[in-house]
Order: structure tokens, then sequence, then C-alpha cells
């Protein structure tokens, strides 16, 4: 099995990183070699003048621009015996030793700088370092999610003919009264979140995160749904942190109009690689095991038991300090107790983050998905295995009222065209939120 989800995990990196690779080889590789030869060439000066302070920070910044930290580290140290009084060198110094996780150093660098009195601007951003130091040194660190919000559909039902609600990637069935009537929904979502360092394991942490979701439909009562889920798991990160990885165990429980609809338990695998200061690569695979529950207001047949695996590769870029952009493609199959349940799609998502003046951000976004089933659902078509396209675009605008709360409102447009009419449907949904974390 392990062997399995390992070829999963490079057949997808090697389908889709390969061409992101070359080209950015083709883009890095004249100014690599550039920086390469700069670093040989300093190094070279340093040994027959070691006391030379220009060349070791110019040293030093370019070995830290190509993610040698300990190089880095090295020249500044060398420069500080040489000058212990250099506060700039040991600023640089303190946020070198705070990337690379040594805490205590950095912490004892920041404080000999405050000490001295800095300007205002500068104590400020070394209190703040100094706050996620203790915070990190904490044995155990806490922290909560809390999200109030007002929804109005146009179509809350997942398709006017067949009746259906989408919740968390999971098609519901629905009584015909709900199909093709638009209704307001109230929601809240509360999540928690615990982490320590593991002993004697560097650079290990344990997280674990217990979440609570409920939405109340205004009319559709059908639709009310409540769910629970926990996740646990362990993260690791290498020496220069660029490379971080991890794995997680979760399970959930779904509840439909107050009866139980849905137990899931599974796992995901990540890693994370930080290609540079503003861009970070993502590869994940998640894997769960689905248990149905027939209720008074939906029969879903044993039949739709079974499990649900994805692989997902994202991309994270800042392209300037207010730009942010992230771009994801995954690969998600279904299998079920009998072959029109089982499917697999594929989907593509883009979404842009401007952060604009005094608090304020706007977010829009698209995601392209096909999905294809196995068999024919005789009951609905016994001619036609079912293919579903579907399209989503949404707009946001949001403001941080204070370094805790925030709101925003999103307009949310969704699309499905499907070889089968039953399995058409759009909607438009606009969303308005209030959330506060700690």
């Amino acid at each position: 099995m392990v062997r399995d989800i390992a070829f999963k995990f490079l057949l997808l990196a090697g389908f889709v990183t390969l061409p992101l690779v070359a080209f950015s080889q083709n883009l890095d590789t004249d100014d690599n070699q550039s920086e390469t030869n700069e670093l040989t060439q300093l190094f070279e000066e340093i040994s027959r003048n070691p006391d030379n302070l220009n060349n070791n920070y110019r040293y030093a910044k370019l070995a830290e621009k190509m993610g040698k930290y300990y190089e880095s580290i090295a020249a500044y140290e060398r420069m500080l015996i040489q000058s212990p009084s250099l506060d700039r060198v040991k600023l640089d110094l303190a946020l070198l030793y705070f990337k690379v996780g040594s805490m205590d150093e950095a912490k004892k660098l920041f404080l000999e700088v405050k000490s001295k009195n800095p300007p205002a601007q500068v104590a400020q951003n070394i209190n703040k370092f100094l706050a996620q130091i203790d915070g990190k040194n904490r044995k155990h660190s806490f922290g909560a999610n809390v999200t109030l919000g007002y929804g109005s559909d146009s179509n809350p039902s997942a398709s006017p003919s067949s009746g259906s609600v989408d919740v968390f990637g999971v098609g519901i069935p629905v009584d015909d009264a709900t199909s093709g009537q638009s209704d307001d929904q109230k929601f809240a979502h509360v999540r928690l979140t615990h982490s320590t360092q593991v002993p004697y394991v560097k650079n290990t942490v344990w997280s674990n995160e217990a979440s609570f979701y409920k939405a109340v439909q205004d009319n559709a009562s059908s639709l009310n749904t409540t769910v629970y889920a926990l996740k646990t798991g362990v993260s690791q990160s290498n020496q220069n942190g660029r490379l971080r990885y991890g794995a997680h165990l979760n399970c959930s429980n779904v509840n439909l109009a107050e009866h139980e609809y849905l137990n899931t338990y599974g796992y995901d695998v990540f890693m994370d690689y930080i290609m540079s200061r503003k861009a970070k690569l993502r590869l994940s695979h998640s894997q769960d095991y689905r248990k149905f529950q027939n209720s008074p207001t939906v029969t879903t047949y044993e039949d739709r038991n079974g499990r649900a695996s994805e692989d997902k590769l994202s991309l994270t870029a800042m392209v300037t300090p207010k730009d942010i952009v992230n771009a994801s493609l995954s690969l998600r199959r279904e299998h079920a107790g009998v072959d029109y349940y089982t499917n697999r799609s594929r989907s593509f998502g883009l979404n842009y983050t401007r952060l604009l003046e005094n608090g304020f951000y706007m977010t829009g976004g698209a995601t392209f998905k096909r999905t294809k089933y196995k068999d024919v659902d005789s009951f609905v078509n016994p001619f036609v295995v079912r293919e579903d396209n579907e399209r989503t675009w949404t707009v946001g605008l949001g403001k941080n009222i204070t370094s805790n709360l925030t709101c925003g409102f999103v307009y949310q447009d969704k699309k499905i065209e499907s070889n089968i009419q039953n399995y058409e449907y759009t909607n438009e949904r606009i969303t308005a939120t209030l959330s506060w974390r700690y």
C-alpha cells in the first residue's frame, strides 16, 4: 500500500512538475551560475583577507539569497567577532536564526539590539519577532477561529431535477420539495487548534485540530447540515526550512436534517517545498473511507459506501508584496459499491488576492472540474454514462477590521453541464461572513 501511494506521488509530481521545473531552469540557469561564481569569488577574497567586513557582508547576503543559510550565518558571526557593536548585522543574523529555528540565539540578539533604544519602527518590529519566539518556545500553542455568516442561494440544491446538495464534495440526495427553489441560510464554523514540539525530535511538530460546522436553511430544513471533524498528525522541516512534510489522520461525522448521514475516516500526507521567498509548492495525497446512513429524509443505500482518494498539486506565489496567486491541479477518485456511483474527476483552480489600502483586500477565482462516472445508472438513463463539466467563478471583498477580526462578502456563480439533463444546474450565491481568530 505504501509503495502504491509513493508511485502516485511520483506519477503526479512527474506529470505536472516536470514542465514547471524545465521552464524554471531555462529562466534561472544563467542567474544561478552567475551567483555561484560570485559567491566562489567572494569566498576566495575572504580566505585571503578574512577581516574585510564589506566582503563578508556581501557574502552573507548572497548566501542567504541562494538558500545557504548556515554559510550566511558563519559570515555574520565572523563580522561580529571582529566588530561586536554592529547592530545591523545582529538584526540580520537574528532574522536568519529565526528562519532556521534557532529561537534562543535569535532572541538573545534581538534583546541586545533592543536594549540600545533603536528607532521606534525597529523596536516595534523586534517586539513582533520576540512575541513569535515566545509563542514558538511555549511547550503548547493553542488557536481558535470562529466564523459567522449569512448566505443566499438562487438554487441551494445541486440539481433542479434530481435534487441533491453538495457538502464538502459529497452529493447528498434531497426530497423534490427543495429542488429549484431559492433559499437563505445562517451558518457558523468553529475551529480549535493545538500544537507542540515533539520531545527529542528536532524540527518536528505534533498538531491537533477540532472543527464544528452548522448551517440552518430558512425554508429547506432537509438541507440543514451539521459537521464534526477531528484531525491529528505530525510535520517536520529540514534544517534550512525549505522542505516541510508530514502526515495526518482524520475523521468526520455529517448530520443532515438532524439525522446522521455520513461517517468518514482517513489520512493525508503532504510535502511543501519553498522554491523562493515568494513561491511555495505543495504536493499532497489524501484518502477517506466513507460509510453512509439512511435517514427519514434521505435514502442513500449502502451501495454508496466506499473510499475516495485525491492527489493535489498547488503553487502559491507572491507576485508583488500586494498580489498573491494560487494555482492548483487535483485528481480525485471515488469508489463505491456500484459502478454508477464510482467516478473520476480532474479539476483546476486559480485564485488571486489583491491587498488594498486601509486593511481592505479583494479576491477572485475560477475553478474548472470534469467528472466521468464508470457505468450507467439505469434508474436515470440506461443508455448513457454520466459526464459532468463544472465551472465556478467567485469574486469577493473583505476588510481586516483589527488584527484578529475580518469581515468579507463573496459572490459565487456555479454552473454544471451534463450529458444527462437531470444533473444540469446553475446557482448564484452571495455570502457575508465575520471571522475572529486567536
